[in-house]
């Protein structure tokens, strides 16, 4: 089975909230849009963290992020691809302009971390986003 290695962002801002960035992405299965947590895969030589700054800029243009480090993983099988998940807490600025990657994303949000466990649709990325408060102080 193939293997594909992905990385994801709880991004957040604790200066103006604690706030939280969720992203709007079409779910091309079932043809709906859904709030998510940024997320894309890991190019063959790059380590996670060059892949995590990467899509980070390539979705949304934020270029002042600091990555504080990996609170989570989880795995899945879709299409026969098993999907390899490395979750990362990630400090923005919710005031710097973000640009959406439109081939990829509809819409982004800063929310509360209560209110963003609410809107996300999965599962695995609602557990990812329960370990910010752990990780970071934030409640």
């Amino acid at each position: 089975m193939i293997t594909r290695h992905e990385v994801q962002a709880v991004i957040f801002d604790d200066k103006n909230g604690p706030l939280v960035l969720l992203v709007q992405k079409r779910e091309r299965r079932i043809a709906r849009f859904h709030w998510r947590l940024l997320k894309g895969g890991v190019n063959e030589g790059e380590t996670k963290m060059e892949a995590l700054r990467r899509e980070i800029l390539e979705e949304t243009g934020l270029r002042n992020v600091e990555i504080l480090g990996q609170v989570h993983n989880y795995e899945f099988i879709f299409r026969g691809i098993r999907h390899r998940v490395s979750s990362f807490v990630v400090k923005a600025d919710s005031n710097e302009t973000l640009k959406l990657q439109e081939s990829e994303l509809s819409d982004y949000i800063w929310t509360e971390p209560e209110h963003a466990s609410r809107l996300l649709y999965w599962q695995n990325e609602k557990e990812a986003l329960g370990k910010l408060a752990h990780f970071s102080g934030v409640s």
